[in-house]
């Protein structure tokens, strides 16, 4: 096969999008510490790996249920094609970044399906070049992956509006695939939801009702979503019972809705932070949906207001939620950049909050970080030059790739992640030098995950005191006790402590304890 000229451009669109993606969610994945959701995913994968048991989701030697498998899955499995007993940062993160690659792509295939290929490039690049590429492309959780599926699914629906009756039956059978690895990621709200907003918007604006129901194929693509469900889910209550099962997040124990809340800001507000720096361009993106109010923008605009209406009356208010619609926004916002002459100033403003961000960067990085920020500033040189010609699109290009790696360089920047992950891996390394491998360790007052991962055996996480002396009476032999620094003073009230590092500046502490010991009643502390 020969490509022709715009064949070639779209190959080479697709391999610029691909690595700067791989760069800008790829850099630190290896060296940024896990955060405790991250471990979580990390250490049951691992779990799956040791015990050969891939049906029940274990964590720290209990019981998993907060998830659906397909995350842990997908990272036991890299373990081991790869030959690895212990699953790395850099493999647990690894599906998180294939995935913001893979909603790049998406993104950049429905701009240029919907409007023109400027359109689609551009929306490629914005989503790479985005806070949510930089904050979630590094991270295991399977948030990430679970916006890939969902935001598949919303661009198989739209593929749909444009072929043959029998494609179309082929294509949705597809969708609901998608359906399916996105309710096995993490459950079946976000592409219900996504679903749901295309939906009620082409039933009510565009084709009507029986079109739209004719388009869904819904019988056959719940049949397909129970096929691919349903087996994993009645294998796992039957191993651990009905009431396990029920009364977990797995079988939607936190499902709730709580219409008073319809009017609560916080979506609304949240959202766009996901968005930056892009979300500066929200008020020609306003201009660009009013006009286009029934044509692609408008749907897409659609969608994200539902699924922000929608999670405001759910129980629990985060914004990673919104992360499958950073793709629909990204091509809104893509579309006012090529439409909207008002545009121009808008970009400005990101070509300058983009070059104050560049500068603190190389503040904080130093010489280390000087050839990635040089690169990213040339960048914004041609961007500067492109919007003085008027071709707004490609200043937004240029502004984007200067972002881009700019977030390339932030991955080796530990000043831009919590300094506490930092503090607790170091914490924990010293530990793993002076307690052997056989030394119980039980942990209060901190998630234990950290300790559980780099140490590499279990260990008990109790919230209350009491649990924690109830737990060091049923041991045989000394143990240690891991606890925040500050509460080190009523610690001692109750246990003869015996500090395993000796005095150093930390948040942390550790201690030798004996076992069998009763601390329900306070007692003389040690050293």
């Amino acid at each position: 096969m020969v490509l022709s000229r715009s064949g070639y451009q779209r190959l080479a669109a697709v391999v610029f999008i691909v690595l700067l993606g791989l760069a800008a969610a790829g850099r630190g994945m290896g060296d940024i510490p896990l955060e405790s959701h991250e471990i979580y995913v990390a250490q049951t994968a691992e779990n799956m790996l040791e015990s050969g048991d891939w049906l029940v989701p274990r964590l720290n030697g209990e019981y998993r249920l907060t998830k659906p498998p397909l995350s842990y899955w997908l990272v036991a499995g890299a373990g081991a094609v790869t030959g690895q007993a212990q699953v790395s940062p850099a493999l647990a993160r690894a599906p998180s970044v294939l995935a913001l690659v893979g909603i790049a792509l998406l993104a950049a295939w429905m701009g240029a399906r919907l409007f023109e290929p400027r359109v689609g490039l551009l929306a490629g690049l914005m989503c790479v070049a985005s806070f949510s590429a930089f904050k979630y492309g590094h991270n295991a959780r399977p948030d990430m992956l679970y916006a890939f599926w969902t935001t598949a699914v919303l661009a198989v629906w739209l593929a749909l509006r444009e072929v043959s009756p029998r494609q179309a039956r082929y294509g949705a059978w597809a969708m609901w695939l998608l359906f399916a690895l996105a309710t096995l990621t993490k459950g079946p709200q976000a592409p219900a939801i996504m679903l749901g907003g295309a939906v009620v918007y082409e039933g009510l604006f565009g084709t009507g009702w029986r079109a739209v129901w004719r388009r869904l194929h819904a019988v056959a693509g719940l049949a397909i979503v129970a096929v691919v469900v349903l087996p994993w889910y009645l294998w796992l209550r039957a191993a651990i019972g009905a009431t396990t099962l029920d009364d977990s997040q797995v079988s939607g124990a936190l499902l709730s809705v709580d219409i008073t809340r319809l009017f609560a800001p916080f979506y609304f507000l949240r959202t766009p932070l996901l968005w930056l720096p892009w979300a500066l361009l929200l008020p020609v993106a306003g201009l660009q949906i009013w006009r286009d109010r029934r044509g692609p923008s408008g749907l897409l605009a659609f969608g994200v207001l539902f699924a922000m209406a929608v999670f405001t009356l759910g129980p629990q208010y985060r914004e990673i939620y919104m992360l499958p619609w950073l793709a629909p926004a990204m091509v809104v916002f893509a579309a006012a950049l090529v439409r909207v002459p008002a545009a121009r100033v808008c970009v400005a403003l990101v070509l300058v909050v983009v070059a104050a961000g560049l500068a603190w960067l190389l503040y904080q990085s130093g010489l280390a970080g000087l050839a990635s920020v040089l690169a990213a500033l040339v960048a914004l040189v041609a961007a500067g030059h492109a919007l003085s010609q008027r071709h707004t699109a490609r200043s937004a290009g240029w502004v984007a790739i200067a972002f881009a790696i700019g977030l390339f360089q932030g991955g080796a920047v530990p000043k831009l992640w919590s300094s506490q992950r930092y503090e607790e891996l170091a914490f924990t390394q010293r530990l793993a030098g002076v307690v052997d491998a056989d030394t119980p360790v039980v942990v209060w007052d901190i998630d234990a995950a950290h300790y559980s991962y780099y140490l590499g055996r279990p260990a008990r996480g109790f919230e209350a005191l009491d649990r924690v002396c109830d737990w060091i009476g049923t041991q045989r032999g000394r143990l240690v006790l891991v606890y925040p620094q500050e509460r080190r003073a009523e610690l001692a009230q109750r246990l003869v402590l015996d500090s395993v590092l000796g005095p150093r500046d930390s948040e942390f502490q550790a201690s030798w304890v004996a076992a069998g010991r009763d601390c329900s009643a306070d007692t003389v502390s040690g050293s």
